[in-house]
């Protein structure tokens, strides 16, 4: 059972890292396909274009950060349960 556990642990790592990686993959595809390019028929001016980016970054960020951040905290438990 124990056994189970840790590769239990070690599945839900993978996937907590792997939403942060997803997001942050989806941010940038987002930003490049749809975000940049809208900003030149609407004639965004420095101010909105800014906002509209920390709007979509700053969530994204934080979002890659506790994804990743959890992974880490999983695996630093299960390497303590097996010392």
């Amino acid at each position: 059972m124990f056994i189970l556990g840790v590769l239990i642990a070690i599945a839900s790592a993978a996937a907590f890292a792997a939403l942060g990686l997803v997001t942050l993959f989806g941010g940038f595809r987002s930003t490049q396909e749809q975000i940049v390019p809208g900003f030149v028929p609407d004639r965004a001016g420095g101010a909105e274009r800014l906002l509209t980016l920390g709007a979509v970054w700053i969530p994204v960020i934080v979002v890659t950060i506790f994804g990743v951040y959890a992974a880490y905290r999983i695996i630093e438990m299960v390497i303590q349960a097996m010392a």
